[in-house]
């Protein structure tokens, strides 16, 4: 188990067995995790679990387009739902994004993968993000624990 300064929750997520994964491989990024498996796309799926301040949440950057949109509870919490389409290069991507609110700090959850392979691996991201667990800790304000399990 790895603790990570974020907010006062512990974070757990259950990640697929065999995808590498980084803690912390970037400023806001909390976990990184790759498929060791790369489609015919040439495109490794991955997912990426990042902390925003709410006052710094971009909004998609030109060239994103929103697919779907939605809101509703994900294990008793709240969380916003979008499916993103982008063009990296000459690949076309779907990133499905899930966004959890956690005080004055959003807890957004992407899996990217290219189109072609999209309906290969949206049910294991919707998997991902339904054992995000955000938990209240009793350690005050500023700690959060990120426990990962794999399946």
């Amino acid at each position: 188990m790895t603790v990570h300064r974020i907010v006062d929750h512990e974070l757990s997520l259950s990640l697929p067995r065999h995808w590498t994964t980084r803690d912390r491989p970037a400023p806001g990024l909390v976990l990184e995790a790759r498929s060791p498996v790369v489609p015919a796309s040439g495109f490794a799926p991955e997912l990426a679990l990042r902390t925003v301040p709410l006052d710094d949440l971009p909004t998609p950057p030109g060239g994103w387009d929103v697919e779907d949109a939605d809101e509703f509870e994900l294990s008793g919490r709240t969380v916003g739902y979008e499916r993103l389409g982008h063009v990296v290069g000459t690949t076309d991507l779907v990133t499905d994004q899930w966004t959890w609110i956690v005080g004055d700090t959003a807890v957004v959850l992407t899996g990217t993968v290219a189109r072609a392979e999209y309906a290969d691996y949206c049910d294991v991201f919707e998997d991902v993000a339904a054992t995000v667990d955000l938990t209240p800790l009793g350690g005050g304000p500023g700690s959060v624990r990120l426990a990962g399990a794999r399946w």
